[in-house]
């Protein structure tokens, strides 16, 4: 696995191989030829899929012929590409077989009649100039050394034909510099090379609005959309292999800091258990063709592919850690044996997940990993749309981002039924209108949203404003060791329609047990508690006893759930769902309720009590909860109030851990509009042990005052650290 110094010096000037540079490409798409078992286990899978796509071959050229659709003439090079790949690979069943590559040519000739430097592009450009070029770059360098170069010089006309510059943002800059850099591998074009380079250090940025990459890990795609394992997981995927290519040579990269940052607070926080957070594939959840396990799998083979690099070296065990046996029934080859031999090394050790709570504030999305399960919120504000859906995808999203709480955990089923049988208006977390509708693509209304934390603890807000009707809420989370406390306030709709808030809907195994600690109503069930076992143990608790509605039911569906687009399979999965009805033309209504990720049974008794919750405050002003030493404050107007000791003037939230003699605080303008906020805590200090810039300290006794300039500051968290602390 060593890399391979691969230009020349002659007469001062450093010459390229592009031969071995086309090597280094052909074992990113083929292999280079380990025999481990569950490489052999791809192969074996690669070759089932190009017997179907050589059985499939004819009919879908001679639909690509007669249609002159780019999605057809698309699926058909992949499927070409495809068969290319096991024809070079030397452990396949058609590795160099004669009738394979006449198979090959032959369909890149017949397709020449509607792919060319004169064909006259109709339908989505995206296949014109991104697409189908991945496709023909990648199989001319596997067939590169049988090709008839003038047939090659022809198909790269054609690719300049449909685009001849590097002009888009975020990952369809990165794939059209990509087609770049290959087109000029294959053409020995230097030219070319060194623009996809630039095209590529221009992605390499973080940027402060647009498409791309934020300061706080966040991921923007399409304007609006958090996007960091859709098209931010495609962008991963393609400059992966670019870094790897061009390692050692005249074009290398240097720039590598700034793909760890990225690995470490864009990609990692959403993969859990080899599935990434279905709250940042935008659109994509609703293809049946690629969901979660497969976007995971193709993150860590970029990550795998980087680890080949003494820069990423420490990257082994981390992906070690998130390999499941799911990866290798997508990953490719090259990066199966990469995984493999990972897992062989024993002189590697898995790198150990603490708990921990980050807020993408850039994005409008929360996540907490915690001990033995994961939590994903997706919110959004008038910075970030309530969902995607364009080309007849995603068509049902509505309350997706409307405050959904995913909880991640091992052993429990599937999601790749999910969307198509999930009740789509009853989505957990979320607090709707029965029945509406929400408008897809434009920014939501509403400016704050967002959140902020310390450590593994984590306070969010989103106020809740339909552009459709006239419902509104304030919804609030605040994430401890073990559990969330979900809070309510001033919910309220004009609407005839029934709004409620759903505590759950879970999709659940088949032998799993749901028991209730309460009393069962004629429409409903009055409880303090509840519990789902099996391979689940969530629990939930209410501080006062609460009236909810709880349904167990099997749902049928299929993809035309969720877009056009279906595998003609009918799923059914089991649910469990239970939620508060607030009512009809509701006023001033709240609600407040316990999440426990992972507990037992008898911990649910009595477990507001014990747990060391308080609810301080839920209202129009402020909503207010404490576990022990830890605080977490929202401020909803700007005017000042107190709460949990700590009185501010502005809208914005706050939270606040104390051990020991020390306190820490974290605080986020989470409108992105304030110029400054004013702060007093219920404290004393002797000293500053840290602090952020912005933070400007007025006095630390008798009590501590400070103002923290958020100008600018796009709702970044500001912490700040005291010693000497005592309550005054």
């Amino acid at each position: 696995y060593m890399i391979l110094l691969i230009h020349i010096k002659m007469g001062g000037m450093i010459m390229t191989d592009f031969n071995i540079l086309r090597k280094r490409y052909s074992d990113v798409l083929c292999g280079r030829g380990y025999n481990g078992k569950k490489t052999a286990d791809c192969i074996l899978q690669s070759d089932e899929r190009t017997e179907q796509r050589l059985v499939q071959l004819g009919g879908r050229i001679e639909k690509a012929i007669k249609s002159n659709e780019p999605g057809v003439i698309n699926a058909t090079l992949k499927g070409i590409l495809d068969i290319s790949i096991s024809f070079s690979q030397n452990n396949s069943q058609f590795y160099h077989n004669k009738n394979i590559k006449n198979e090959i040519f032959n369909a890149l000739n017949t397709l020449e009649k509607v792919y060319n430097d004169t064909t006259v592009p109709k339908g989505n450009w995206w296949y014109w100039e991104i697409g189908i070029p991945l496709s023909i770059n990648s199989i001319f360098t596997l067939m590169y050394d049988y090709t008839d170069k003038s047939q090659l010089k022809r198909y790269m006309a054609a690719e300049k034909h449909f685009n001849d510059r590097i002009k888009l943002t975020g990952a369809n800059r990165l794939w059209e510099s990509v087609i770049f850099a290959v087109r000029g591998i294959l053409l020995s074009d230097n030219d070319s090379i060194k623009n996809a380079i630039s095209g590529i250090q221009d992605v390499m940025v973080i940027t402060d609005s647009g498409d791309g990459f934020y300061k706080d890990g966040s991921f923007i795609q399409h304007d609006n959309i958090p996007y960091n394992c859709g098209y931010g997981r495609s962008l991963i995927q393609e400059l992966a292999p670019m870094l790897y290519i061009f390692k050692d040579t005249e074009f290398e990269n240097k720039n590598t800091d700034i793909i760890n940052t990225w690995i470490e607070k864009s990609y990692l926080p959403f993969i859990y258990n080899g599935r990434t957070m279905d709250m940042v594939r935008g659109r994509e959840i609703s293809r049946y063709y690629e969901q979660s396990d497969l976007a995971c799998t193709h993150i860590l083979s970029a990550m795998l592919i980087l680890s080949e690099m003494p820069e990423f070296n420490e990257l082994k065990g981390t992906i070690k850690t998130q390999i499941t046996d799911n990866f290798f029934e997508y990953a490719s080859v090259f990066t199966a044996e990469l995984a493999e031999h990972l897992q062989e090394d024993n002189n590697i050790k898995p790198k150990e997940i603490k708990p921990y709570f980050m807020a993408f504030n850039s994005m409008d999305r929360v996540v907490k990993h915690g001990n033995g399960y994961t939590i994903g919120l997706a919110m959004h504000s008038e910075r970030t749309a309530a969902y995607e859906s364009i080309n007849d995808e995603n068509q049902n999203a509505h309350h997706t981002s409307d405050g959904m709480m995913y909880i991640y955990k091992k052993n429990e089923p599937k999601s790749d039924f999910f969307w198509p049988t999930i009740d789509l208006q009853r989505l957990p977390g979320t607090t709707v209108l029965r029945g509406s509708t929400v408008k897809p693509n434009i920014n939501a209304a509403g400016d704050f949203t967002g959140g902020c934390g310390i450590g593994e603890n984590g306070v969010c807000t989103m106020k809740l404003i339909s552009n459709e009707n006239s419902l509104k809420a304030n919804k609030s989370w605040f994430f401890f060791d073990k559990e969330v406390v979900c809070l309510g306030s001033c919910i309220n709709s004009e609407e005839e329609s029934e709004v409620e808030t759903i505590i759950e809907n879970r999709l659940v195994t088949d032998n799993s047990r749901f028991t209730v600690h309460g009393n069962e109503e004629s429409e409903g069930y009055i409880i303090k508690g509840a519990y789902l076992d099996g391979s689940h143990d969530v629990g939930y608790c209410f501080p006062e006893e609460q009236e909810v509605n709880i349904f167990r039911e099997i749902r049928s569906g299929d993809w035309n759930n969720m877009s056009i687009k279906s595998d003609g399979k009918s799923y059914k999965g089991r649910y469990l769902t239970m939620w508060i009805k607030h009512g009809r033309k509701v006023k001033d209504v709240s609600y407040e309720y316990i999440v426990i990720p992972k507990c037992h049974e008898e911990e649910i008794n009595d477990y507001y009590r014990k747990s060391g919750i308080r609810i301080i405050e839920n209202s129009d002003s402020i909503q207010c909860v404490k576990k022990n030493g830890t605080t977490g404050v929202v401020f909803l107007k700007d005017k000042t109030h107190s709460a949990g000791g700590i009185s501010c003037d502005r809208r914005c939230i706050v939270m606040t851990t104390q051990t020991c003699g020390t306190l820490e605080l974290s605080i986020s303008d989470i409108t992105q509009k304030q110029d400054k906020i004013y702060i007093e805590l219920d404290y004393s200090a002797q000293e500053i042990i840290s602090k952020s810039e912005r933070i400007n300290i007025i006095q630390l006794v008798p009590y501590v005052c400070m103002e923290i300039d958020t100008c600018a500051a796009r709702g970044e968290e500001q912490h700040i650290k005291f010693g000497g602390v005592k309550n005054v």
